[in-house]
């Protein structure tokens, strides 16, 4: 690939996705010393994105201030972080919980402007039916 190329791939970097396609694109195209014109835009292109990820990330954590949220979020998960912690097989059971109060309703926090549903971190189980509720009579 012609060092133009990769300057323009570069150029159009916006996401962190697009920062590691770009370098794998980078490590397989010069296997060896870069070349100072490609490291210099990396760079110029690193402190960019490193910049709007900052500036994105007060935005959030003014706004998850305003619903009472401390950052760091060591007490609230998403429902996905959530399952993972937990051992729960898949999200959409914690989303159940929530929807039929197993997670009462004080334990989750809807952020919608971020589109976003936290769950407090702490393990909640589905009722639990005795042996008897459940016998035929």
């Amino acid at each position: 690939m012609e060092t133009a190329q990769l300057l323009e791939h570069i150029k159009a970097i916006s996401t962190p996705e697009d920062m590691e396609r770009v370098s794998e694109m980078i490590y397989q195209t010069l296997p060896g010393k870069m070349s100072e014109e490609i490291s210099l835009a990396l760079l110029n292109k690193l402190r960019e994105v490193t910049k709007e990820s900052k500036a994105a990330r007060r935005e959030v954590i003014a706004v998850l201030q305003l619903h009472g949220i401390d950052y760091p979020l060591t007490d609230w998960l998403t429902p996905k972080n959530y399952a993972l912690k937990f051992g729960i097989k898949n999200t959409e059971t914690v989303i159940n919980w929530i929807n039929r109060g197993v997670i009462p309703a004080d334990c989750v926090k809807e952020i919608v402007e971020l589109d976003l549903r936290l769950v407090r971190a702490k393990e909640y189980s589905p009722r639990k039916y005795s042996s008897s509720a459940t016998q035929a009579h």
